[in-house]
């Protein structure tokens, strides 16, 4: 059987043979993912950055399971803690990650400028890149060639990744990505708020969560959820108007 190519980066490599032959490694990341979008909803801007934030984790763990991280002086080390393993995965790549249909993805963001570009080593996942995709703008330079310097931000389109992968089979880790569901409704700022007013000397400010007890979704808020899934392209035009017509009469 001929030897799979090299994707560019040896860690990758490594995560992409043992996905690909740990079924159960491979399925826990995959309902990871899916259990994230039916409790956090990325439409929501908050909501957002925590999602990022948990693939990165989500596939930090993969990394770590799959013997990619190798910790200094075995995995109990002192002074080596999640953090540290947040640093080793950062050094090894960065993580982008999109849960809509259609969505190019922003490779820096800048502050009056469009940040740093696409210099780093990167996993890309989305939906319609069947899994993870691994680039190196250092190495597939033809990929790093159709980055986009905007105002704000230098993004990269999903196309271009799309073709990448169809092109470099050997960068690609097959793997189901879901999009959002438009209905999860954690709120990280809620559950920080409440920990902290909960567990601290106030007894003034908690008496809000302790008085005041959550209530179903408004339709409001339900109506906004079928907008997110019709622009998201969940829904079409008659299917959503069927479902707000529903909600409507109850």
């Amino acid at each position: 059987m001929a030897k799979t190519k090299t994707s560019g980066s040896t860690e990758f490599d490594k995560l992409r043979d043992q996905m690909a032959s740990d079924r159960a490694l491979r399925n826990e990341v995959r309902d990871s993912l899916f259990a994230m979008t039916e409790q956090i909803n990325v439409s929501d801007r908050g909501s957002r950055f925590v999602a990022g934030g948990t693939v990165e984790w989500i596939v930090a763990s993969a990394c770590y399971a799959a013997d990619v991280i190798a910790l200094p002086e075995g995995h109990n080390a002192n002074g080596f803690d999640l953090a540290g393993v947040s640093a080793v995965v950062k050094g090894l790549f960065s993580i982008k990650s999109s849960l809509s249909p259609a969505s190019a993805f922003r490779i820096s963001n800048g502050i009056n400028g469009a940040g740093k570009g696409f210099v780093e080593p990167t996993i890309f996942l989305h939906k319609r890149l069947g899994g993870m995709v691994f680039a190196d703008p250092a190495v597939h330079v033809e990929l790093a060639n159709h980055a986009t310097k905007k105002a704000d931000a230098v993004v990269l389109s999903l196309k271009a990744i799309i073709e990448h992968a169809q092109q470099h089979p050997e960068c690609v880790i097959s793997l189901e990505i879901p999009y959002n569901q438009g209905r999860g409704t954690y709120d990280p700022a809620l559950s920080f708020a409440q920990r902290l007013l909960r567990e601290g000397n106030y007894p003034n400010l908690k008496r809000l969560f302790a008085e005041v007890k959550p209530t179903g979704n408004t339709i409001s808020v339900e109506v906004g959820k079928l907008k997110q899934l019709r622009d998201d392209g969940v829904l079409n035009q008659d299917q959503f108007e069927r479902a707000v017509d529903r909600l409507l009469k109850g």
